[in-house]
């Protein structure tokens, strides 16, 4: 059959983009093939909000099922898509069937990144992304008390809280010297690893997991400096794949990502990509970039359909992104490297403050650590791009709560 819009992928920004089809074209038939069980849903609650008890499961999903038959779209859930074929304009299902399109979006996003380690297929050891992960989690917490966390990242840091809050002993172990050491400067990640040291989770720093052994219902995690966690259960957690695969069959540019232009098209002008899986111009850094966290996905996504559908948008958007940490938290905009000169403006040293992110005197990435309502500030901040004394850094703070 032969649609006007056709999405691969199924998640935020797949969404995202229906909705910026539909604010420019009403009527034009839309297909998501998704190999998701699960119209799209809000990845980032799987590992904070829904076990602080600050949203429930039944407020998961980007839509309700009425939004889909309104908007008059055709999901095909638990399919994927193996072959593409760009100069006929067709996609194909891994059920053979042959799907046509006036223009396409890849919003296929990321998997897992597998462990490199002896015996990582074993039953025991997981990763952490979807619903069902969260799901398997939530049915299995009665039958484990131990688990060992792998990767001092985003998703190590706050699957860690999440099971230390179920009352689960964790173990966490992370390469670096501490945990999200590419973004926090070296003071404010050690002072996150003695904080969760004060929870009670076994922090065990620059070492990595090599092998795993399976005996009487226990995993023994090997390590590289020669220890060995026993647990009940493993979850890693050391960063995503871009799904790329369905692109480069095609013939379409892909480095990082799945490249793409301002205005979100790939290298065929009927095909589109956005979100996890595209490498976009950051028009205020001046630089490719690819961005895995869910502002992108809801604005790269709904910049892409406006485009499908013929709005002539560029996208200008800075990102932001956040996470929690127990009682720590932050929220996070522009380019964020710990190899950047850092300067940090604290209210209260190292639990509440700013720290700017510097190239020469110019502001090229802002943190909000624990000080909330800043991130238009932030992003204002980044695109005047002049270079301020230290003195006019601090004066331009806003009031934050």
């Amino acid at each position: 059959m032969d649609y006007r819009y056709v999405i691969v992928g199924g998640g935020l920004t797949a969404a995202s983009a229906i909705e910026g089809i539909r604010a420019h074209d009403r009527e034009g038939s839309i297909l998501m093939i998704s190999r998701e069980n699960f119209p799209p849903y809000q990845r980032p609650p799987l590992s904070k909000e829904v076990w602080f008890g600050r949203t429930t499961k039944e407020e998961l999903p980007v839509h309700d099922d009425a939004f889909y038959r309104e908007q008059r779209v055709e999901l095909a859930l638990r399919r994927e898509a193996v072959e593409l074929d760009v100069a006929k304009r067709r996609v194909w299902d891994d059920r053979g069937i042959e799907h046509g399109y006036q223009k396409l979006l890849l919003a296929t996003g990321g998997s897992p990144r597998r462990l490199n380690a002896e015996g990582a297929e074993i039953e025991g050891v997981h990763y952490f992304r979807e619903l069902e992960d969260y799901l398997f989690l939530e049915r299995h917490l009665d039958h484990f008390e131990h688990a060992l966390v792998i990767g001092g990242g985003f998703i190590g840091l706050e699957l860690t809280a999440a099971l230390t809050h179920a009352g689960k002993h964790v173990t966490l172990i992370y390469q670096k010297e501490y945990p999200l050491a590419n973004i926090l400067p070296r003071d404010l990640g050690l002072f996150v690893a003695d904080a969760y040291r004060q929870r009670g989770v076994e922090m065990v720093s620059e070492d990595a997991v090599v092998g795993f052994d399976e005996a009487q219902g226990l995993i023994h995690a090997r390590t590289a400096s020669g220890g060995v966690v026993t647990t009940q259960l493993v979850l890693a957690g050391v960063g995503i794949v871009p799904e790329t695969d369905l692109a480069e069959a095609a013939g379409l540019d892909v480095d990082h990502g799945i490249v793409v232009d301002d205005f979100c098209r790939t290298s065929d002008p009927h095909v589109f990509a956005a979100g996890d899986v595209a490498e976009y111009p950051d028009l205020v850094l001046g630089r490719s970039r690819r961005v895995e966290h869910r502002d992108q996905a809801v604005q790269h996504g709904r910049c892409a359909g406006a485009n499908m559908a013929g709005a002539g948008q560029r996208y200008e958007h800075t990102p932001f992104f956040y996470s929690d940490l127990f009682d720590l938290g932050f929220e996070a905009v522009g380019d964020l490297d710990s190899s950047f000169t850092t300067e940090a403006v604290w209210r209260e040293p190292l639990r509440k403050g700013v720290v700017f992110y510097l190239n020469g005197d110019v502001v090229r990435g802002v943190l909000l650590w624990n000080a909330w309502g800043g991130v238009e500030w932030a992003r204002g901040l980044i695109r005047e791009g002049r270079a301020m004394t230290g003195a006019e850094r601090a004066a331009a703070i806003p009031a934050l709560h």
